[in-house]
């Protein structure tokens, strides 16, 4: 099918006839000559040509469409300005409205009543504020935002926007004393969109909450060569800083309290994604991808589609421990992303863009010393509001000390107070939500505690039918419970030590009772009922028959 702008039979005839006579002026012989070959009267020639010379393509000579020209208006100036107040006035002003078309022309006609003129037609309406629309269209062209084409997040300098998301891996991890498996851990990943740099990660059993995103901020605003230290890995990962814009979707941990405060005090944008729509994150996104395709060659996989997953047997064949998994992801991430060509970056890696970009935009830092980098974490450390009563203050049924609470008891002070949820031996309390200090147990004889430890107990408590909880008894259950790990810890290595010792049989050889010593001198007493041995039966499969 021929498209509309392609030209007719007939504009290639005379595009063929006007060409050879080239520019010079045509004599009225060549201009009758021409009209016989087109079958038309030669003073139609001039006209042709004359629009042939100001555009030489065959479709300059197309006949110009019936009616009005492009412009010319019909309607009288005064009801013209009526219809231009109406569309720019009184329509942005109508928040409902039923029929747009047929309201708008009865408020024009009821104008041009008032003003004795006469009202113009309903498609005469109908074509003004189609007009209307395309130039209120048009001012969107020069808007910054237009010069990005859709489908693209644009950032020019290192942690202009970061984005950041949560995935549950497609592998099975196990404890680090039994080695059994105990789940599918979460993994927390921020990158960095100008240069897809994965600044910071973070995996935990617990679903991510306030305090996972508080934890997984300080790795990418802190230097990493502690934390590196730390799990024992020695790569090479320079990306931190403060980012300009954080680009989350709608989880709750994203929209705490502690987000948004710690956000507002370093001067961090929030940016949140539409509900729903999961590719205005491609880039994190299509990040988690490529780590869980990278993880099929793990030990534990369980893959990325519930279709076969009791088959693969994903929990017998787990190896890596929490700690293990960290390690392994630091490593994939450091040494093998960061320095791999990214079709994003024109074949760039990762490092290599983060160095070019951040000699030009160098990040924000934080100040050096580790007491800022304390009070950047705690900045954005889950939060809570507490009153000091005469005993100190308690939080979770623990409670809490510091010498000024002895001056704030008396005037039951309220404070803002945050906890780290994998330390509950310190939290840090403010008055004015601006100054932290530290306090700590009351009791300090008590060990240091997470918060899915308390959480543990304290269901174990309800369960029991205790309805008054203390710190007491929360301690207490949390002691049962390693000491019975301790306990199964230590049954466990007796019981691989003793069995490394017994020799157990081969696959194909015969089970055979130990053999029994027969006294020399005994005789058969053949007068006595048969006494059978004690013996294994081992069924066959001739046996079923």
């Amino acid at each position: 099918m021929a498209s509309d702008d392609r030209p007719t039979e007939r504009e290639i005839r005379i595009a063929r006839v006007l060409r050879p006579l080239g520019t010079k002026p045509m004599t009225r012989s060549q201009a009758v000559m021409a009209g016989k070959l087109l079958g038309m009267h030669w003073t139609s020639v001039y006209r042709l040509r004359r629009r042939f010379l100001g555009d030489p393509v065959a479709s300059s000579v197309a006949p110009k469409p019936p009616g009005p020209k492009p412009g010319n208006r019909r309607v009288a100036p005064p009801v013209e300005r009526i219809i231009a107040d109406v569309l720019a006035l009184w329509l942005p002003k109508q928040r409902e409205l039923a029929h747009p078309q047929l309201d708008i022309w009865m408020e024009v006609r009821r104008r041009c009543m008032h003003a004795a003129l006469p009202a113009p037609g309903r498609n005469t309406v109908a074509r003004r504020l189609a007009e209307h629309r395309d130039a209120q269209a048009a001012l969107l062209a020069n808007e910054p935002g237009a010069q990005i084409p859709p489908g693209n997040f644009v950032a020019t300098a290192p942690l202009e926007i970061v984005q950041i998301d949560h995935t549950q891996s497609d592998v099975e991890v196990v404890d680090d004393w039994f080695r059994r498996a105990i789940g599918r851990p979460w993994l927390s990943v921020a990158i960095d969109i100008a240069t897809r740099c994965v600044v910071a990660i973070y995996v935990a059993m617990e679903r991510p909450n306030a305090g996972t995103v508080a934890l997984l901020l300080s790795r990418v605003a802190l230097a990493k060569e502690a934390w590196l230290a730390a799990i024992r890995i020695d790569a090479d990962w320079p990306m931190h800083g403060l980012p300009k814009v954080l680009h989350l979707d709608n989880a709750a941990e994203f929209k705490s309290r502690a987000l948004r405060s710690g956000c507002g005090q370093y001067g961090i944008e929030l940016m949140y994604r539409p509900v729903g729509r999961p590719q205005f994150g491609g880039h994190v996104e299509r990040m988690n991808r490529t780590l869980m395709q990278r993880l099929k060659g793990l030990p534990g996989t369980t893959g990325n589609s519930t279709v076969g997953r009791k088959a693969r047997q994903s929990a017998d064949r787990a190896a890596l421990s929490l700690s293990e998994f960290g390690q392994w992801l630091a490593l994939e991430v450091a040494q093998r992303y960061h320095h791999s060509p990214h079709r994003g970056l024109m074949g760039a890696t990762p490092a290599s863009a983060w160095s070019t970009l951040s000699r030009a935009h160098p990040p924000r830092l934080l100040p050096p010393g580790p007491d800022e980098a304390l009070r950047f974490l705690v900045r954005f450390m889950p939060i809570n509001s507490r009153t000091v009563q005469g005993d100190g203050l308690t939080l979770f049924h623990i409670r809490y000390w510091h010498p000024i609470f002895a001056a704030w008891r008396i005037s039951h002070r309220h404070v803002v107070v945050r906890y780290h949820p994998e330390d509950l031996s310190r939290i840090f309390v403010s008055k004015d939500g601006k100054e932290y200090l530290e306090a700590r147990y009351a009791d300090v004889r008590r060990p240091p505690i997470s918060l899915w430890e308390q959480r543990a107990a304290l269901r174990i408590l309800r369960a029991q039918g205790n309805p008054d909880v203390s710190e007491r008894l929360i301690f207490a259950a949390i002691e049962k419970q390693r000491a019975i790990v301790a306990n199964a810890r230590r049954e466990t290595k007796h019981a691989r030590r003793q069995s490394d010792g017994t020799k157990r049989p081969s696959k194909g050889q015969q089970w055979a009772p130990p053999a029994q010593p027969v006294p020399a001198t005994s005789e058969v007493d053949y007068s006595r009922p048969v006494e059978a041995f004690p013996v294994e039966i081992w069924e066959t499969p001739w046996h079923k028959r």
